[in-house]
C-alpha cells in the first residue's frame, strides 16, 4: 500500500502529509491501521494506489531518469499517468481521484454488482458469452487487458450464468475479482453524472506528453479531449491491450510500471514481443530502474559511436533534467532574462522562480546551465516537495 515509501523516504512522506491534509483523513495511518476489507472500499483504496504511484514517479524524476515519450494509465492509472504528463497538479489529481472514488462507491452501493476474469479466451470470444448470458441485464467487456485476460462488469446474477458459456467458447477459467462494484460498465452511470462537474472544474491542462487514453487507445494532447474521455472511462471498456500496441507501434521499446505491484508488466509482456518491462513499485525497484535505463543509455551510445565513426567526434547524450519544488506552497516562475537562437535558457544559480507559503519565500535556483524547456506547474498552482516544476535541458 505504498507504506515504505510514506515512511523511509522524506519526500515521499512530505507528500502523503499533504495528501492527508487534501483528504482531510490521514492517509497513511489509515494505511497501518485498516483492516483488509476497509482497504478495499474504493474511497481508501483508490486515493492510496494514486499517492503510492506519484511517490515512485517523483522518485524517478528525483534520481535523474528523462522524461517518457508517451505516458497511459490502466483505469485509475490515468490520472497518475496525468500528473507524469504535467497535465494535472499532484493536489488536483489526488482531489478528482478522491471525488471519482466517492461518485464510484456511491454508485455501486445503489446498483450492486461485480467483476469477473475470463481467461484463455479473447476479447471477441468473451463479447460473444457477453450476449449469451446477459439476458437482458447489465453485463459488459470492462477491461481488455492482454490476450487471454479480459475483465467482465456487471449485475450478480448475469456474472453468475457466465462462467458456463464462457467455458463452452473455450475458455479455460473464469474468476471472480474482489471488487466493489461494477466498475467500467453501464452501472457506473450515475457515478459520470455526479463526476463530470468535477471533471469539468478541475485545473486540467494540455498535457506536456502525450497521453495513451484508456477510452480510445490513441493519444491525446488537448486537455478538453482528456475532460471527456476520462468521464467516458467510468462505463466503457478500458482498452489497454490496444493501448500497449499503439505504443510500440509509435516506437515505443521500453515500458516503466511506475506504482505498486508488477501486474501491467505483465499484461505488457503477454501483448506484444520484444520490449523491455520495468517495474518501479518501491525504492529498490526505482533504483533497479535507474540502473538498468542507464546501462541501456551507455550501451544506445557506444552504438551511436560506431555507427558515426570516430571522425565524427564524440556522441553526447543529453536527457532533460527537472527544477523541483523545495517546499510547499504555491509557484510563481520568473521570466528568463537570457536568449540564445535556441530559446530561452539559464545559466547555474539562475532563479528560475519562488515557492510561497504564507510570509516564507523559497528560491527555485537552476543547479546547471541549460535550456528552459516546458514548465509544469503553472503561476500560483500548490506544490508538493520534489513535484516537478520546470523542465530544463543541459548544454
Amino acid at each position: 500500500m505504498g507504506l515504505g515509501f510514506a515512511e523511509f523516504d522524506e519526500a515521499a512522506g512530505d507528500l502523503y502529509q499533504w495528501a492527508s491534509a487534501c483528504l482531510g483523513w490521514d492517509l497513511a495511518e489509515t494505511l497501518r491501521t485498516a483492516s483488509p476489507d476497509e482497504l478495499r472500499q474504493t474511497y481508501i483504496a483508490q486515493p492510496a494506489i494514486f499517492c503510492v504511484s506519484v511517490a515512485a514517479l517523483r522518485a524517478l524524476e528525483a534520481a535523474g531518469v528523462a522524461r517518457p515519450a508517451y505516458v497511459a494509465g490502466h483505469s485509475l492509472g490515468e490520472f497518475s499517468a496525468l500528473v507524469a504528463a504535467g497535465a494535472l497538479s499532484f493536489e488536483a489529481g489526488l482531489l478528482l481521484v478522491a471525488r471519482r472514488a466517492e461518485a464510484m462507491q456511491r454508485a455501486a452501493d445503489a446498483r450492486p454488482g461485480s467483476m469477473s476474469s475470463v481467461l484463455g479466451l479473447s476479447a471477441e470470444g468473451v463479447e460473444m458469452a457477453v450476449e449469451a448470458t446477459a439476458q437482458g441485464q447489465v453485463l459488459a467487456v470492462a477491461n481488455d487487458n492482454a490476450p487471454g485476460n479480459v475483465v467482465v462488469s456487471g449485475e450478480w446474477t448475469a456474472l453468475e450464468r457466465l462462467p458456463a458459456a464462457a467455458k463452452e467458447l473455450g475458455a479455460r477459467r473464469v474468476v471472480p475479482l474482489n471488487v466493489g462494484g461494477a466498475f467500467h460498465s453501464p452501472l457506473m452511470a450515475p457515478a459520470v453524472e455526479v463526476f463530470q462537474p468535477h471533471l469539468a472544474a478541475a485545473p486540467l491542462r494540455d498535457p506536456a506528453i502525450p497521453v495513451v487514453a484508456n477510452a480510445t487507445a490513441e493519444p491525446v494532447t488537448s486537455a478538453e479531449e482528456l475532460r471527456e474521455l476520462l468521464a467516458r472511462q467510468l462505463t466503457g471498456r478500458v482498452r489497454w491491450t490496444e493501448s500497449v500496441r499503439r505504443m510500440v507501434a509509435l516506437g515505443v521499446d521500453t515500458f516503466i510500471e511506475v506504482g505498486p505491484g508488477t501486474v501491467l508488466g505483465g499484461l505488457i509482456k503477454r501483448s506484444v514481443e520484444g520490449t523491455k518491462v520495468l517495474s518501479a513499485a518501491d525504492a529498490e525497484g526505482v533504483a533497479a530502474v535507474v540502473d538498468a535505463l542507464r546501462v541501456q543509455s551507455d550501451g544506445d551510445a557506444a552504438r551511436a559511436d560506431v555507427a558515426k565513426g570516430e571522425d565524427q567526434g564524440e556522441v553526447v547524450v543529453l536527457p532533460e533534467r527537472f527544477a523541483v519544488s523545495p517546499g510547499h506552497g504555491r509557484f510563481y516562475p520568473v521570466t528568463p532574462s537570457r536568449f540564445n537562437d535556441e530559446r530561452p535558457y539559464v545559466e547555474p544559480g539562475d532563479l528560475l522562480g519562488e515557492v510561497r507559503n504564507g510570509a516564507a519565500s523559497i528560491p527555485v535556483r537552476s543547479p546547471f546551465r541549460g535550456w528552459v524547456m516546458a514548465h509544469l506547474a503553472w503561476e500560483g498552482e500548490l506544490v508538493t516537495p520534489g513535484q516537478i516544476l520546470l523542465s530544463l535541458r543541459p548544454f
